[in-house]
C-alpha cells in the first residue's frame, strides 16, 4: 500500500478532473480513514444514488487498489443548497 499522502493526492487528482472549480476536500477521517467531500452545483438536481455512483466512480478512477479504497469511509457529494 502507498503512503496516505500519495493516496490522498491520487484522489485529489481524480476529483479535480471532474470538479476543477468546485470545493474538493480530501482529508483524514477517524483512525486511518480518509474522507472525500465535494460541494458543487453539478449536484443541485441530482438524485442521491447518482451522486453516490459518481463519487465512487471517481474513487475507482484514482487507481487505488482494494486495500487503499477500503481506507475511504466517507464520500460525500453536496450541492451548495444542501449546506444551507
Amino acid at each position: 500500500m502507498r503512503p496516505r499522502e500519495e493516496i490522498k493526492r491520487a484522489l485529489e487528482a481524480s476529483f479535480r478532473k471532474e470538479f476543477p472549480q468546485d470545493t474538493v476536500d480530501i482529508s483524514d477521517g477517524w483512525a486511518d480513514n480518509i474522507h472525500v467531500l465535494v460541494v458543487s452545483r453539478k449536484f443541485d438536481t441530482m438524485q442521491e444514488s447518482i451522486k453516490t455512483d459518481m463519487m465512487w466512480t471517481l474513487v475507482r478512477r484514482a487507481g487505488l487498489d482494494q486495500e487503499e479504497e477500503r481506507l475511504i469511509s466517507l464520500a460525500l457529494a453536496l450541492s451548495p443548497a444542501d449546506i444551507k
